[in-house]
């Protein structure tokens, strides 16, 4: 289905404004403009203000709901009783709120890839949806207001993204029952926004707000939280506090590293994990490593121990040959430091090997170091079964400071 609407024909075409009434031209789906491109495509015609737009629209998300916006936005037909309209208004319900998860999905699994211009279009559409069900102000809208929001805080955008920020607020302020979730959300796209300002201070508290509500909601421990403290880290190293940068940098290693542990042995936890969470995780662990690298040394056990969950990490996804490269790393800074008969050595070895095991491909070495070249690829279908039954690690590198007086503030 998805394949069949990525090839979907769409032609771009300068509109003819000269054929429209006077006040009747047709606005821009993303901006809201005047449009002067029509899109179309043999399903539905959209409107745009330029061929830019309209291009980030269709890659967007148009490609995959065109087909579905011709019948929901064609003229009511007249039926004969109330039993039949009310039929057609809970199948047209139900197809926009299965259009919202579509667009939504679509939406963050553009912004953890970094396509902001493409995330838009997704959002935007979503938040059209919500609208028609639920009116202005509704909870259900304060999602794709964080979305719209951390897109164009992607893009450079503040005064856009500090719009939707405040929309995001106000929706919350009307909601008082609303999900700790979005509230830790909300402040944390703040504090982004105001780190990437250069109003460092402000951007603690918003953090400081995050970590409470996502501890609230899921718990100080838990991985939706150790975005906040990374984040946090980020703050701190652009006000030169290293110790305290490093310090939580150190949490979120160490809630991956426990979570990675506890997916061994759990399914449901395992299966829990997004694949958005999962390319966010990387993009965390992958600066902490390279902090760690540039602060601390290659060869420190703080970064043998970022490289060591950077891999698990790698092999939970699947990806054996970045997971086998970051455990080997790490296993000779644990041979260096702790030497081969402590747990934590061992575990890693263990690990190791059963990586090793697994890959085994013409002209890689195995656990041995050897070369084998007549081994064939076994790629690993079980990420539990690369784990030893207890698995240590070792001590964290230094104690988690409270955040500053100045970020400790009251719940919201």
């Amino acid at each position: 289905m998805a394949q069949t609407q990525a090839q979907t024909p769409y032609r771009l075409l300068t509109l003819n404004t000269l054929a429209f009434p006077k006040g009747k031209l047709p606005r821009c789906e993303l901006t809201g403009l005047p449009a002067a491109v029509q899109c179309v495509t043999p399903h539905i015609t959209l409107y745009y203000a330029t061929k830019e737009h309209a291009e980030e629209a269709w890659h967007g998300i148009m490609h995959k709901i065109a087909p579905l916006l011709g019948p929901l936005r064609a003229p009511s037909v007249v039926v004969g009783s109330e039993e039949d309209r009310a039929k057609r208004e809970y199948t047209m319900e139900m197809s926009k709120k299965a259009l919202i998860d579509l667009c939504t999905q679509e939406a963050s699994k553009f912004l953890v890839a970094g396509r902001y211009e493409l995330a838009l279009p997704g959002a935007i559409q979503a938040l059209a949806f919500l609208k028609d069900i639920h009116g202005e102000g509704a909870v259900e809208m304060i999602a794709p207001y964080l979305q719209l929001a951390e897109a164009n805080l992607g893009l450079g955008r503040f005064q856009q993204a500090e719009e939707f920020l405040s929309l995001a607020n106000w929706s919350i302020l009307k909601n008082p029952d609303c999900s700790n979730n979005l509230r830790s959300q909300l402040h944390r796209n703040f504090g982004k926004l105001y780190s990437a300002q250069g109003k460092l201070d402000q951007a603690l508290v918003e953090l400081s707000h995050d970590i409470y509500c996502s501890s609230l909601e899921a718990g100080p421990e838990h991985i939706d939280t150790s975005a906040g403290y990374y984040h946090t880290a980020s703050v701190f190293y652009a006000q030169h506090r290293i110790e305290n940068a490093l310090a939580f940098y150190d949490k979120v290693v160490d809630i991956w590293y426990k979570f990675l542990v506890s997916a061994r042995s759990n399914a449901d936890l395992a299966g829990s994990l997004g694949e958005s969470q999962q390319q966010e995780a990387m993009d965390m662990l992958d600066h902490v490593l390279s902090t760690r690298v540039k602060l601390l040394g290659d060869g420190h056990i703080a970064t043998g121990e970022a490289k060591y969950t950077l891999g698990l990490l790698n092999l939970f996804a699947g990806k054996v040959d970045p997971a086998r490269e970051h455990v080997q790393a790490a296993c000779a800074t644990y041979m260096k430091h702790l030497g081969p008969d402590h747990p934590s050595t061992k575990d890693i070895q263990e690990v190791l090997a059963r990586i090793m095991g697994d890959d085994m491909r013409p002209g890689s070495p195995g656990p041995d170091g050897e070369f084998h070249p007549d081994a064939t690829l076994q790629p690993p279908d079980d990420f539990a079964s690369h784990f030893p039954s207890d698995m240590q690690r070792a001590a964290t590198q230094s104690p988690i400071p409270m955040p500053p007086p100045s970020a400790s503030v009251p719940p919201v």
